[in-house]
C-alpha cells in the first residue's frame, strides 16, 4: 500500500535526533497549526494521540482500517484521503505529517505547493519511536502533552521488563514471525520491544539486522523456546498465513503466542501494550 509504509521490512534508520531535522517545508508552520492532515499511518495516529480533534483536518483511508491501525475505533467522523497531492492541497492544512521513502515524490510536490510537510522515517527502536512523538508533539503545539505520553509509556515499558538480575543468556529464545516467514531483527522496533520485554530474539543469532525470512528449517534449528506471531484483524485464511501453521511447526516443542501487528507499527501505547503482553507471556 502506498501511504502504508510502516508495515514493511524496512532499511535500518540510526538517527535518534529526528525531531531536529524533520521540519523540511517550503513554508513556515504556525507555532499551533490549526489545521493538521497526515498521509502517513503512524502520522494518523500520532495526530489522534497528540492533537486536538478540531485541529484534524484529514487522516490517511488506513487510519480507520482496524487491521493495520491501532487506533481505528477513534477516528470517528474525521475526514479520510488516499494519500493523493491534489487532495491535501484542496485542504489547506498548515502542516502535512507523511512518510519518507515511498512518499517521497508527494512531499516534494506539496512542498513546492507551499505546504509545510513533516516527515516520519520509520521507527527502528523504542528510543526513535519515543523521540517522534516528542517531535510531532511540538510541531502541532501539544509539547507537554506528548511528554506525558512519553513519560506514561516508559513506565509501563520499565513495569514490563524482566528483573535486574535476569542475566540475557538465560532469557527465553524467540522468533517473532510475519505472514510469509518473515523474521523480525534486533534492529527492528519489533525486535527491540522483544528486548524490552525480556527476551533473547534468536533472528540476531542470523546476523540479519532489521529482519530476514527464514525458512521451516531454520525455525526448527533455532529451537525457539516461544513463536510469537504476528496476526491482524480481521485476518482471513492465506497461504502466506498457511506456512505458520506448517505440520512440522506444529510438532516441534515450543509456545504460540499471537501478537497484533498493529501493535509493533508506530509510535503510541500500542508499544507498551506489545511489551506487557509480551512479558505475560514470558511469565
Amino acid at each position: 500500500m502506498r501511504i502504508g509504509e510502516g508495515m514493511k521490512p524496512r532499511i535500518v534508520f540510526t538517527a535518534l535526533s529526528i525531531g531536529l531535522t524533520l521540519l523540511t517545508a517550503a513554508a513556515p508552520v504556525a507555532a499551533t497549526p490549526a489545521r493538521l492532515a497526515s498521509i502517513n499511518l503512524c502520522g494518523d495516529q500520532l495526530l489522534l494521540l497528540l492533537a486536538e480533534r478540531r485541529q484534524i483536518a484529514s487522516l490517511s483511508y488506513l487510519a480507520a482500517d482496524p487491521a493495520v491501525s491501532a487506533m481505528a475505533g477513534e477516528v470517528g467522523d474525521i475526514p479520510l484521503n488516499s494519500g493523493r497531492a491534489e487532495e491535501i492541497v484542496a485542504l489547506q492544512p498548515d502542516l502535512v505529517l507523511s512518510g519518507t521513502y515511498q512518499q517521497r515524490t508527494t512531499n516534494g510536490l506539496l512542498r513546492r505547493l507551499g505546504l509545510a510537510v513533516l516527515e516520519l522515517p520509520p521507527a527502528d527502536s523504542l528510543a526513535q519511536a519515543l523521540a517522534q512523538i516528542r517531535a510531532v508533539a511540538t510541531a502541532v503545539g501539544a509539547a507537554a502533552k506528548g511528554e506525558a505520553l512519553v513519560h506514561a509509556l516508559e513506565r509501563r515499558i520499565a513495569a514490563a521488563r524482566p528483573s535486574p538480575g535476569d542475566r540475557p543468556e538465560g532469557r527465553a529464545g524467540v522468533l517473532l514471525l510475519q505472514p510469509n516467514l518473515y523474521a523480525s531483527g534486533p534492529d527492528s522496533l519489533a525486535g527491540d520491544l522483544l528486548d524490552q520485554a525480556g527476551y533473547r530474539n534468536l533472528a540476531a543469532e542470523r546476523a540479519v539486522g532489521h529482519g530476514a525470512f527464514v525458512t521451516l528449517e531454520d525455525i526448527l534449528l533455532a529451537r525457539p523456546e516461544i513463536l510469537v506471531l504476528e496476526t491482524a484483524v480481521g485476518e482471513g485464511a492465506s497461504l502466506a498465513r498457511h506456512r505458520l501453521d506448517h505440520a512440522a511447526l506444529r510438532g516441534s516443542a515450543h509456545r504460540r503466542v499471537a501478537l497484533e501487528g498493529r501493535l509493533l507499527t508506530c509510535p503510541g501505547p500500542g508499544l507498551a501494550e506489545a511489551v506487557e503482553l509480551l512479558a505475560e507471556a514470558r511469565r
